[in-house]
C-alpha cells in the first residue's frame, strides 16, 4: 500500500508555520454559542454512539439492498486489493487518527501564528461539530438502508470476520468516507474562514487524504464504489455548510486587520468542494 500520507501531513503543518508573518491581519472573528456548538456537538455524537452500542440490536440480519449495479461491480473488481485487510486498516488509521491529529495541529498552529491561539480550540470545535453531524446523519441511514457489503457477497471474509456480524449490511453509505470528507470540508472552510494564509493547503491536503480513505475502503472490500460517492459528498457537504450557515464571518473586522470581504464562492474538486472568499 503506498505511504503517501506523512509528507501530506507534513506539509499542511508546515504551512501553518509559515502563516505566522501573517500575525496582524487575524484570526477573522467568526460567529457563534460555544455552550450551543458544544451541545450540538455532544448530541450528535451521542446519535453515532448509540448506534454503535446498539448496532447487534438494530442492524438488519439480513440486507435490504442486495443487488450490485454493473457500475459497482466494474469498480470493484479493479480496485480490490489481494490483502483487503490492510487496506482497511490504513483507512481506519487516517480516517480515525491522522486527519484529526493533523488537523488539531493545523488549525492549533494557525491560529496561534495569526495571533489568537485561543482561537484554534474554537476552530476545532467547529470542525467537531460538522464530523459529528455528519456522522450521526450516516448512522442513521446506513441502519435504514441496510445495503450488503460487497466482502459479504463475495465471501471474501477477513481472518477473524465471521458471518451474520451486525457490521455485514451496512453499507450505504461509507461512514469513513463522509468523516474524511467532512473533516477535510470543515476545517478547509474554517481556515478560510479565518483568513488563514494555510488554508489553501488544508483543502489540498485534506482532500487528498480523504480520497485515500475512499480508495482504501474499496480496495478493502468494505464499500462499493457509490457508498463512497456518496459518503463523499454528504460529507463534503456538511463539513462546508456548517461553518459557513452557522459560524461565518462576523461584522467587526479582523484583530488589526480591515473589514471582513462580504461573500464566498463554492469551487468544485474532485471527490469534494473548496470555498474561496
Amino acid at each position: 500500500m503506498r505511504r503517501a500520507s506523512p509528507p501530506a501531513v507534513a506539509a499542511l503543518l508546515a504551512a501553518a508555520l509559515l502563516a505566522a508573518p501573517a500575525r496582524a491581519a487575524g484570526p477573522h472573528p467568526l460567529r457563534g454559542d460555544d455552550r450551543t456548538d458544544l451541545a450540538v456537538t455532544g448530541a450528535a455524537a451521542g446519535v453515532w454512539l448509540l448506534g454503535e452500542v446498539l448496532k447487534p440490536e438494530l442492524a438488519p440480519s439480513a440486507c435490504r439492498f442486495c443487488k450490485a449495479n454493473a457500475l459497482d461491480v466494474w469498480a470493484r473488481d479493479r480496485l480490490v486489493l489481494s490483502d483487503a485487510t490492510l487496506a482497511a486498516r490504513g483507512s481506519d488509521v487516517i480516517a480515525f487518527a491522522l486527519m484529526p491529529a493533523a488537523v488539531t495541529a493545523h488549525q492549533l498552529l494557525a491560529a496561534r501564528g495569526a495571533g489568537d491561539g485561543g482561537e484554534g480550540w474554537r476552530d476545532l470545535l467547529y470542525v467537531a461539530e460538522a464530523a459529528s453531524l455528519s456522522m450521526a446523519v450516516n448512522q442513521v441511514v446506513k441502519l435504514a438502508v441496510g445495503r450488503q457489503r460487497p466482502f459479504v457477497r463475495y465471501g471474501n471474509w477477513a481472518s477473524g470476520s465471521r458471518e451474520g456480524d451486525p457490521d455485514d449490511n451496512l453499507s450505504f453509505y461509507s461512514g469513513h468516507s463522509a468523516l474524511a470528507f467532512s473533516i477535510a470540508s470543515a476545517a478547509g472552510t474554517v481556515s478560510t474562514l479565518r483568513g488563514y494564509s494555510s488554508a489553501p493547503w488544508v483543502w489540498a491536503v485534506g482532500m487528498t487524504l480523504a480520497t485515500g480513505v475512499g480508495y482504501l475502503r474499496m480496495a478493502g472490500d468494505k464499500h462499493w464504489l457509490t457508498d463512497v460517492l456518496v459518503g463523499a459528498a454528504v460529507g463534503g457537504g456538511v463539513g462546508a455548510a456548517v461553518p459557513l450557515l452557522l459560524h461565518g464571518r462576523e461584522d467587526r473586522p479582523a484583530p488589526g486587520g480591515g473589514a471582513s470581504p462580504a461573500g464566498a464562492r463554492v469551487v468544485p474538486l474532485p471527490l469534494g468542494l473548496m470555498v474561496v472568499w
